[in-house]
C-alpha cells in the first residue's frame, strides 16, 4: 500500500540554519516555502512540535529575536511530515504528536523536554481520527522517529492507553464538546454538564482546564476538585502540560483550606460532592462548622463567581453524598446552565456481526439493575456466545481471572482488573496477612490502596472496590457482584447485613431500605460502566443470577 504521508530530515548547520544540501530543487520550493507541514526539531534533551505552510520563514522566526525562549542550539536534526493525509489535518496531528511525547517521557530516566506545551488551534480536520492515526501517527512515530533514537517507546498503542494519553487536555475533541467548552469561555457563570458513565466527562474537565488556562495565559485562578484516588493523576497531567501556574488541584476540602478565592471552580465526579452527615469523616464534615442544612456545594459557591460541574445523577453511592433533589433545587436557584451529556465515548464494543451498540449496554444494565424501566435495548448483546464478546456471566471469582488473564494475553498493554462491591469485610487493612475474599483454595485481598491503585504494581492480584476504580477506566473487567445485592418479590434490593461499608450505610435513624437499595444499585452500575473492551459478571447470590439470566433470554 502506497503511504499517504512522507517524511525529510534536515540536519542543522552550527549557526542554526538549515542544511538543504540534499532536498531537490522541487522539494526546496515546496516543503520550505509553500507546503502544509508538521516540523519536529530534535535534540539531545529538548524536542519541538508544531505546523506551518512556510517552513523557511517559520524557522527564522524561531531563530530570530522575537521568540527569545526558543533556542534553535538545542536541535540537531529538523524532521518534516507532509503529504495527502497531512494537508488539511494540521491541528489533529501536531496535538495528538505532542500528547504522546509528553506520555512517552513520563516516567523514565531519559527524558526529552517537549519546549511547546500549548494547546494549539481548534482542531477541524476532514479526516477520520483512526485513520490518521493509523495511516499518520503510528508509522511516523514508530518507524522514522523511533529510528532516530528520540523516545522511550515504540509501541503507540501502550501510550495512547496510558492516563496522560486517554485524559489529555489536547485530546481532539467532537464539535459538539468544543461548542460546550466555547459556551464557558465565552458566558462565564455556573454550568451543570450531566450524563452517565462513559459521557466523556473527565476528558471535558480537562480540557475545559486547559482552554481557560489558555484564554487568560494562566492569570485566572482555576480550582479543580477530584475525588482523593484521583488527584495524583491530575496533577500529572496538568504539571506534565504545563498547565500548573494559578491552578489548584486538590479535593474540595483542599480547596476550601486554601480560604482563597477563585475564578473557576471545575468540579469532576461532581455527584460526589457530600452535604453534612453525622457519617462524613472528620476531616471533611469540619467545614459546615456544626451547620446541618450546609452541602460542599453552597461552600464551593461562596468561594468562586464561576462553578463547574460535572455530574451523573446515578453514580451516588453514600448517604453522605448530596441527594438528587437536593441538587435540581440547588441548579434551580442558581440558575446553573444545564447541559446534557449523551454520548458514549468509553464502551468500545467490537463483537462480530453486532446489532448492538455502548447504549445498548447502558440501557440494559439500567433495566437488569431496575434503575429504568426503558426495556429498548438489543438483549443479543448480553446473550453472545463469541468467548471474546464484550459481556459475559461467569461461574466464579477464579473465572473472572482466567478470563482477566486471557485479555491480558489478548489485548496488548491493557489493564484489566478484577473490582467487586463492598459485600466483604476489610480485614487485610489492619492485618496484611489476611485475606478478604476466599474461595475453595484461592485468596485475594481488597485494593491495597485507594489512591492511584490502577498503577500500583499488585493491583492486578487484588480485587478493587468502588473507592478505587470510580472515575477510573479499564480495559476488561472482572466484575463480582456480592451478595449485598439480591432478587425478592420481583424486584432488585439491597441486603444491608452484606455490605460491609461502614460509612456508606445510613445511620439508622434515618435508614430507608429503598434509599439504600439505590446507593447499592448505583455502586454496581458504576461498576459494570468501568471496562471499555469487555465485562465478565459474577453473580454471588442464587436468586440474583437466576433473574438476570431469565430477562435477557440466556
Amino acid at each position: 500500500m502506497n503511504k499517504k504521508y512522507n517524511t525529510k530530515i534536515i540536519d542543522l548547520n552550527t549557526d542554526g540554519t538549515l542544511n538543504t544540501t540534499r532536498l531537490s530543487r522541487l522539494e526546496e520550493e515546496t516543503l520550505l516555502q509553500n507546503r502544509d507541514i508538521i516540523y519536529v526539531y530534535i535534540g539531545d534533551k529538548h524536542c519541538y512540535i508544531g505546523q506551518t505552510k512556510q517552513l523557511l520563514k517559520r524557522h527564522k522566526q524561531h531563530s530570530g529575536s522575537n521568540e527569545p525562549n526558543f533556542i534553535m542550539s538545542k536541535f540537531k536534526k529538523l524532521v518534516i511530515l507532509y503529504g495527502q493525509l497531512v494537508d488539511k489535518n494540521l491541528d489533529y496531528l501536531e496535538k495528538r504528536l505532542i500528547t504522546l511525547f509528553i506520555t512517552d517521557n513520563t516516567k523514565h530516566k531519559r527524558k526529552i523536554e517537549i519546549d511547546n506545551k500549548n494547546n494549539g488551534n481548534l482542531s477541524n480536520h476532514q479526516q477520520d481520527s483512526k485513520e490518521l492515526d493509523a495511516l499518520v501517527i503510528t508509522p511516523f512515530w514508530q518507524d522514522d522517529l523511533f529510528e532516530l533514537g528520540c523516545l522511550n517507546n515504540r509501541n503507540v498503542s501502550y501510550l495512547k492507553r496510558r492516563i496522560l494519553a486517554k485524559y489529555s487536555p489536547f485530546m481532539d475533541l467532537k464539535p459538539e464538546q468544543q461548542q460546550m467548552i466555547t459556551r464557558i469561555l465565552n458566558e462565564g457563570g455556573n454550568f451543570l454538564f450531566e450524563g452517565g458513565s462513559g459521557t466523556g466527562k473527565t476528558v471535558l474537565m480537562t480540557n475545559t482546564v486547559a482552554q481557560l488556562f489558555d484564554k487568560y495565559n494562566g492569570e485566572k485562578k482555576i480550582g479543580v476538585v477530584v475525588k482523593a484516588n484521583w488527584r495524583q493523576n491530575a496533577i500529572r497531567i496538568f504539571t506534565d502540560y504545563g498547565i500548573s501556574k494559578n491552578v489548584t488541584v486538590g479535593t474540595w476540602g483542599m480547596l476550601l483550606n486554601t480560604e482563597e478565592k477563585f475564578d473557576y471552580i471545575i468540579v469532576d465526579e461532581a455527584h460526589r460532592l457530600p452535604r453534612f452527615y453525622g457519617k462524613l469523616h472528620p476531616s471533611e464534615r469540619k467545614y459546615f462548622k456544626g451547620d446541618k442544612t450546609k452541602t460542599s456545594l453552597e461552600l464551593l459557591s461562596n468561594i468562586t463567581s464561576s462553578l463547574i460541574l460535572f455530574y451523573d445523577r446515578y453514580q451516588s453511592i453514600r448517604p453522605s453524598d448530596i441527594p438528587t433533589y437536593i441538587y435540581d433545587e440547588y441548579v434551580k436557584q442558581k440558575e446553573f446552565k444545564v447541559i446534557p451529556l449523551v454520548t458514549q465515548f468509553r464502551i468500545d464494543i467490537h463483537d462480530k456481526q453486532k446489532t448492538y451498540t455502548a447504549d445498548d449496554y447502558i440501557k440494559g444494565i439500567r433495566y437488569l439493575l431496575q434503575i429504568s424501566d426503558d426495556d429498548s435495548f438489543d438483549k443479543s448483546l448480553f446473550t453472545n456466545s463469541d468467548p471474546d464478546s464484550y459481556f459475559g456471566v461467569s461461574n466464579s471469582i477464579e473465572e473472572l481471572f482466567i478470563y482477566l488473564n486471557r485479555m491480558d494475553n489478548l489485548i496488548s498493554d491493557s489493564q484489566n482488573r478484577v473490582i467487586a462491591g463492598y459485600a466483604r469485610e476489610w480485614v487485610s487493612k489492619t492485618d496484611k496477612n489476611c485475606y478478604d475474599w476466599i474461595e475453595g483454595t484461592n485468596q485475594w485481598q481488597w485494593n491495597s490502596s485507594h489512591e492511584d491503585w490502577m498503577n500500583k504494581k499488585n493491583s492486578r492480584e487484588e480485587i478493587g472496590s468502588i473507592h478505587a476504580v470510580q472515575g477510573v477506566d479499564i480495559n476488561c473487567v472482572g466484575l463480582i457482584i456480592g451478595k449485598d445485592l439480591t432478587f425478592r418479590n420481583g424486584k432488585v434490593m439491597a441486603s444491608k447485613e452484606n455490605y460491609f461499608d461502614k460509612n456508606g450505610k445510613p445511620v439508622q435513624s434515618e435508614f430507608t431500605e429503598s434509599e439504600f437499595t439505590t446507593f447499592i444499585k448505583n455502586i454496581y452500575y458504576t461498576l459494570m460502566t468501568r471496562g471499555i473492551d469487555g465485562i465478565r459478571i459474577y453473580i454471588e447470590d442464587s436468586h440474583l443470577k437466576q433473574y438476570l439470566l431469565d430477562t435477557i433470554n440466556a
